[in-house]
């Protein structure tokens, strides 16, 4: 895992403090490659790549970036080819010479023998790019499902692109300007990164399974879909799953540095733990020499999850890291944790993430494994079954509706919440502002904005489509930021097997919808998968926490706090979109119960908006 930077001066004169501008953008990416750093500036094309280096695969000097091939192609790269054994093979036997043990070669390699179709090969996460020095061109991508970050900005003296934003704001022609839209889509919908434009204006995301080229002589860029999500017989895809899950696991336990694992105590987390541990049963694994070492957050609350968590260390026997959390170190936690995340948060489990990965750092664990995106693959929360359900009828299969219906027991949801949601796609129907009314009585911190954000509700008509929604627009890719941005604040490669691994993304779009909702339970091919080899407790858990924590508690604990923040620094905020001095005279009413838990996470967000202005010197708005 790394950090990527590139910089193109349009002009002469930018071009004479281009290399330095450079150097400064990957400067702010350190947390994301303490081991090395690496600056390659072309004084002919005014261009220039920047690499810092988090070593994970062959920690030698060879597989130093920027890394070049035949004195014309140069990459910086940032994620993993867990299939680069076998792509090297391949290689090999076209003429390739390796001149290192890296994934990154390989894929430079790739790219000279196959070009854009190199990325059908890959099974990883990546965001990458490649300059072709003899054509003056470069060619960017992102993994199908943006496990890893790529940003870019583009002005009439730059082109600039990077992991995190904060390294484009070193580019001297851009002025870091908040995005009003981006904000009310906050405030109002609490989204992030709905767009390719985000909280910065004039700050682009590439999309997941995307690629950009530009043409440097001509200034000219275009951004293009690669990624097309193939299918496979569902029989195929049901009988093949178990084996599939294992193959992505093993594939990543492949590392030169000492491995971790993430531990909430669910399904999908202890899944992970377990295969990793009878994989390296069966074939001692060189990332796991020093054992298994599970991270888990704990918190004085119901929210806690320990009970569970010690399940599986018992089973496998892990080393257990446990976290202690609470409302302080929540906020002397805030500052860092806004400005490594680039934005504000959305709640405070972005923290016990956070505290997770820094644990890790702190035993010289330089990987995590994480579950993140189980629930998106398999249907594991409970907006997915009102769409189930209405699969069920609308297809004709009544019996099955009733059946699934009586057993909702088992489901992490309620008849209760799905006829609500029903009820909300009918309300999509009514004119505008009927809808208007009724959203600002359903959600009391609406009246704190000065305007409505637009909304748009999607309606599903199959559980498949709305799992393709969730995991190919921005609901799981901004889990997934939350996660990357985590763990680099900490110098942790974070690994998701769940999100990025082809073959198991292919399985299980395949499935039939029985496999994935059974008799009300939620994920339930992976359940049965694994049904004698987890714990009954766990791989039959009903409930769904992951990483939280008790927010309304620490909030009421910690209300001076809130209070004084919203006082001191409410005058930075000169975007007019929310109405602050009516919500300081409703904090009082606002702490005073746990029943104003979503007025206390809106107080929570606008804090952390006002900390975000403060830590990137934001004075414009747009």
């Amino acid at each position: 895992m790394c950090g990527i930077s590139g910089l193109f001066c349009k002009s002469t004169t930018a071009s004479i403090e281009g290399a330095a501008v450079l150097s400064s953008m990957n400067d702010r990416l350190e947390h994301r490659g303490p081991d090395g750093a690496g600056l390659k500036w072309f004084d002919n094309t005014a261009f220039g790549l920047a690499h810092r280096r988090l070593s994970i695969i062959d920690l030698s000097e060879k597989a130093a970036q920027p890394m070049c091939l035949n004195e014309r192609y140069w990459l910086s790269f940032n994620g993993e080819i867990y299939n680069y054994l076998e792509l090297r093979a391949e290689l090999c036997a076209l003429g390739a010479v390796f001149q290192s043990h890296s994934d990154a070669e390989v894929l430079l390699q790739a790219y000279f023998f196959w070009g854009a179709d190199c990325l059908q090969r890959f099974n990883g996460m990546w965001a990458f790019a490649i300059y072709d020095h003899q054509q003056n061109t470069l060619f960017c991508a992102r993994d199908p499902y943006g496990v890893k970050p790529f940003y870019y900005l583009e002005n009439q003296t730059h082109f600039g692109f990077a992991s995190e934003i904060k390294a484009l704001i070193a580019i001297p022609s851009y002025q870091a300007t908040a995005n009003k839209k981006a904000l009310l889509a906050y405030f109002g919908l609490s989204k992030i990164e709905m767009e390719t434009e985000g909280f910065f204006k004039g700050v682009y995301e590439l999309q997941p399974g995307y690629t950009l080229s530009y043409d440097l002589s001509t200034q000219q860029k275009s951004i293009a879909s690669y990624y097309i999500p193939t299918h496979i017989d569902a029989k195929q895809a049901k009988n093949q799953f178990k084996a599939t899950l294992e193959n992505a696991v093993a594939l990543r336990l492949r590392a030169d540095v000492p491995l971790g694992f993430c531990l909430s105590g669910g399904l999908d987390s202890s899944s992970l733990l377990h295969l990793s541990a009878k994989i390296n049963r069966n074939k001692k694994v060189t990332s796991l020499a020093n054992g298994l070492h599970a991270f888990t957050a704990a918190n004085d609350s119901t929210l806690d999850e320990r009970k569970w968590a010690q399940q599986m260390i018992a089973q496998t026997d892990a080393t257990w890291h446990v976290s202690e959390l609470n409302s302080q170190q929540l906020i002397d936690a805030l500052p860092q944790l806004i400005y490594h995340q680039d934005i504000p948060l959305l709640s405070t489990s972005t923290f016990a993430q956070s505290s997770i990965m820094k644990s890790a750092a702190q035993q010289h664990i330089k990987i995590l494994i994480d579950g993140q995106g189980g629930d998106e693959l398999f249907a594991g929360y409970q907006v997915f079954y009102p769409t189930f359900f209405k699969e069920l009828f609308w297809t004709g299969s009544w019996a099955l509706f009733l059946r699934e219906w009586s057993q909702l027991g088992n489901s992490p949801s309620s008849k209760k919440y799905i006829l609500k949601e029903w009820l909300k796609d009918l309300i999509t129907y009514l004119p505008n502002k009927v809808q208007g009314i009724i959203t600002k009585r359903a959600n009391p911190s609406l009246a704190y904005l000065r305007q409505l954000p637009e909304k748009s509700r999607q309606r599903y008509s199959s559980l498949q489509e709305h799992l393709a929604s969730y995991c190919h627009e921005h609901e799981l890719k901004s889990l997934l930021r939350w996660e990357d941005r985590c763990s680099m604040q900490f110098g942790i490669e974070s690994r998701t097997p769940f999100a990025d691994d082809t073959e198991l993304l292919q399985t299980a779009r395949s499935l039939q919808i029985t496999d994935l909702i059974q008799n009300g339970w939620s994920k339930y091919l992976l359940r049965k998968a694994l049904d004698t080899e987890l714990p009954s407790t766990i791989s039959w858990r009903r409930d769904k926490k992951g990483f939280s924590v008790p927010e309304s508690a620490w909030l009421m604990e910690t209300t001076h706090f809130w209070s004084e923040q919203i006082e001191t620094h409410c005058a930075l905020d000169k975007s007019e979109l929310i109405d602050h001095v009516q919500l300081q005279k409703d904090l009082a009413r606002i702490f005073s119960h746990s029943k104003y838990a979503g007025l206390q996470n809106f107080v929570f967000r606008y804090v952390c908006y006002l900390i975000w202005l403060k830590e990137f010197e934001i004075k414009q708005f747009a």
